[in-house]
């Protein structure tokens, strides 16, 4: 088999950079079928020519390498990854297993090498299920499950904006596969999550898809937003400052909240006050609004500067102190009384 890999490697292309890079392919299919050991597969047997385009396309799609080391999410992250790569490619199991192990590297593809031969003896077909059950089992432990899981089950939104809590959410639901599978549970636990003031209002409009809850809410959220900047709310709606991660909203409507009416409610008394100058003046302008004095109404100057303005009242309760003088006989001193 490898005198046959390497007899169409060197025809494969023209010139000694043709030849180079056909050898080098064929370099990783041999090294990659002899980890597996897929040559020993009856009826496995993949043509060299194809599978060395098939590594090259993956290698220029850039696929992360993994070495065991980090965070236990890496895991699952990587083989998240590979999928996306292997779905444009439209792999089959084998050729995924052959191009997930070449990516393994350190201390992880030592493993590889201990493992594989209890994971696929001879005679076995390559499995991607089987390869990323065992990859899981050894790189994501049980415990790192679920303490995702109940990462899962406690998300709410909190003082995130509904984009970046929906992004929050996808990322954990794949660590919580049977709470997302219905359709509308999944709905309702996206729902459910956001702040109650959102929350609230898509209970009202009876949306049913989890796509419907996701855009309406940032509809909403906008919505809120622009109002409380227009009028200086205590309590704004969270800004997104993310500078990645948005996404084009589809069919993009304004929310428009319900006008309420008080339908046979007499008018509060306080109504009939401007809301102005605070004063009742009928149908007649506002002071206020037309810069008018508010002694006599004349437009030009202000009530303190008021022509028509009278003698400052004094304040009640106290009198002008007077000097009243005495009648003191002559030669004698006239003193003032208090």
């Amino acid at each position: 088999m490898n005198a046959k890999m390497g007899t169409n490697a060197e025809g494969g292309g023209s010139g000694s950079n043709g030849q180079g890079a056909g050898a080098s392919n064929t370099q990783v299919n041999v090294n990659a079928g002899q980890s597996v050991g897929v040559g020993n597969i009856p009826g496995n047997v993949i043509t060299p020519r194809d599978m060395g385009q098939l590594v090259e396309q993956f290698l220029k799609l850039r696929p992360p390498q993994f070495n065991g080391i980090g965070d236990p999410e890496l895991a699952p992250r990587w083989i998240e990854k590979l999928e996306k790569i292997f779905g444009v490619l439209i792999c089959t199991d084998e050729e995924k297993v052959l191009l997930a192990v070449y990516q393994l590297d350190g201390t992880a593809n030592d493993w590889w090498k201990a493992t594989k031969d209890g994971v696929f003896p001879k005679g076995t077909a390559l499995s991607w299920t089987t390869f990323t059950e065992v990859f899981n089992d050894k790189y994501f432990l049980e415990t790192a499950r679920e303490s995702k899981l109940v990462e899962f089950q406690n998300l709410r939104q909190g003082h995130l904006t509904v984009d970046q809590y929906e992004a929050e959410f996808a990322r954990l639901s794949m660590y919580a596969p049977r709470y997302v599978e219905d359709p509308l549970e999944k709905m309702r636990r996206f729902r459910d999550g956001l702040r109650p003031e959102l929350r609230s209002q898509m209970i009202a409009m009876n949306l049913r898809t989890y796509k419907e809850v996701d855009e309406w809410g940032q509809m909403i959220e906008r919505d809120m937003r622009e109002r409380s900047t227009v009028s200086g709310s205590r309590f704004p709606v969270p800004r997104d400052n993310r500078q990645w991660g948005k996404r084009p909203m589809t069919n993009p409507r304004r929310f428009v909240p319900p006008v309420r009416r008080n339908i046979g409610k007499p008018p509060l008394q306080s109504s009939l006050n401007c809301r102005l100058c605070g004063r009742r003046h009928g149908n007649g302008a506002c002071s206020i609004r037309t810069d008018a004095c508010f002694k006599c109404g004349q437009v030009g100057h202000q009530m303190r500067f008021c022509p028509n303005q009278t003698q400052m009242a004094r304040p009640q309760g106290l009198r002008p102190q007077t000097r009243h003088l005495a009648v003191a006989p002559q030669n004698e001193v006239v003193r003032p009384l208090a």
